[in-house]
């Protein structure tokens, strides 16, 4: 499955907000959650229309977006 650049970017923004989150205490982990819950919508978002768009299940574009996302 081709996967666009977008969802891959996406999706190691929300591996990176996660990271963030888990990293902070506090007033910052507040703000890193609130950064992580908005950047897994958008890839929600975009994965849920890319999956519309191409006629594949929601759950194989997200397969395919990991997949993508991490190399292999």
């Amino acid at each position: 499955m081709d996967i666009p650049r977008r969802l891959i970017a996406l999706r190691r923004a929300v591996d990176a907000a996660e990271e963030r989150y888990r990293g902070n205490r506090g007033d910052n982990a507040t703000i890193a959650l609130a950064v992580w819950s908005d950047a897994t919508a958008a890839l929600v978002e975009a994965v849920t229309a890319h999956a519309e768009e191409t006629g594949a299940t929601r759950r194989e574009v997200e397969d395919a977006v990991r997949r993508a996302a991490d190399g292999s």
